[in-house]
């Protein structure tokens, strides 16, 4: 029985989709925004920082958080447990300290199976009014817990004893600190960065790379999720990558910083299909008419097979 022989170029990719012993560029990431935030909150509660300014700040920081931690639950900051779970865990807690990685990966995996499907926890931010889609870029993270221990009540009951200990931890903590006098500073150097971070995080990782959101990722993955193309030394380091967001879901595992380096090398695949190209400070991808019509063929073809008399 002939055996398949991994070209140069499968081999390449296995490389790229497997965990490299430390993501240093992530972790690198991490450090520094963790490090930015606490200067952040030093220089603020010395008084040499005015709190509008440190909010604004956390808020571009803890943006630039996320990064490690979307990295961190595909498993893709280090092949060592431990160690991605520690950078991830760590992060997170800065961010969403109300949503623990179990909870947070569980979500993301629901976004990665139903992408722009009926099921996908981010059709919250798809689906927005005009009128309410900025607050509801802002306070998604609202809507996941709720998503999480509504949908994903089977796993909150398996985690049930680490969940009670985690928000007992979480609240305990918040209470000490409004309890200490620092509510005025959570609120200005937490609360209101999260929110400018989490708005960010709708735009870049949500509703610009799958827009317009017509087209599930099982119908049709080149369809559900866009490419950027165009002033990639402005767009790439300001989006972290995600001018490069199909890469992402068709290589989930592949580090967020070698997702252009695996566009290039699979691009003859990739070509072959109906690739969602956007110009880049586009919002509508060049093929928006197959998006348009895509159901209506869909519709049509099941009509037309249900029409057909069977054969003699």
């Amino acid at each position: 029985m002939a055996t398949h022989t991994p070209t140069p170029s499968e081999t390449l990719l296995r490389a790229y989709m497997r965990a490299p012993l430390l993501a240093v560029p992530t972790a690198l990431l991490a450090v520094g925004m963790l490090g930015g935030m606490a200067v952040v909150w030093y220089l603020c509660l010395t008084g040499q920082m005015s709190y509008w300014a440190g909010a604004l700040i956390n808020g571009l920081l803890s943006y630039g958080l996320f990064s490690p931690i979307h990295d961190g639950a595909h498993r893709a900051i280090s092949r060592i447990g431990w160690l991605n779970e520690s950078i991830a865990d760590v992060s997170l807690l800065f961010l969403f300290p109300y949503a623990p990685m179990v909870a947070l990966r569980w979500l993301h995996n629901q976004h990665h199976i139903h992408a722009n499907g009926v099921e996908d926890p981010d059709r919250f931010e798809h689906d927005a009014p005009q009128w309410q889609a900025p607050l509801r870029w802002a306070l998604f993270d609202a809507w996941y817990i709720y998503y999480f221990f509504t949908r994903g009540w089977h796993l909150a009951k398996k985690h049930k004893t680490e969940l009670i200990v985690f928000y007992a931890c979480v609240l305990s903590t918040l209470g000490v600190l409004i309890w200490a006098g620092l509510g005025y500073e959570l609120f200005m150097l937490w609360f209101i960065p999260t929110r400018i971070a989490l708005f960010l995080i709708a735009v870049v990782f949500v509703i610009l790379p799958h827009h317009p959101a017509l087209v599930s990722h099982q119908e049709d993955p080149y369809l559900a999720t866009t490419m950027r193309m165009g002033w990639e030394w402005l767009l790439t380091p300001l989006l972290v990558y995600q001018n490069y967001h199909l890469i992402h879901h068709l290589y989930p595992t592949v580090p967020f910083y070698q997702m252009h380096k695996v566009w290039y090398l699979r691009y003859d695949e990739h070509a072959r299909h109906n690739v969602s190209y956007q110009t880049a400070f586009a919002l509508e991808p060049q093929n928006m008419q197959l998006h348009r019509q895509f159901h209506a063929k869909a519709g049509a073809a099941a009509s037309d097979t249900m029409a057909r008399p069977a054969s003699a």
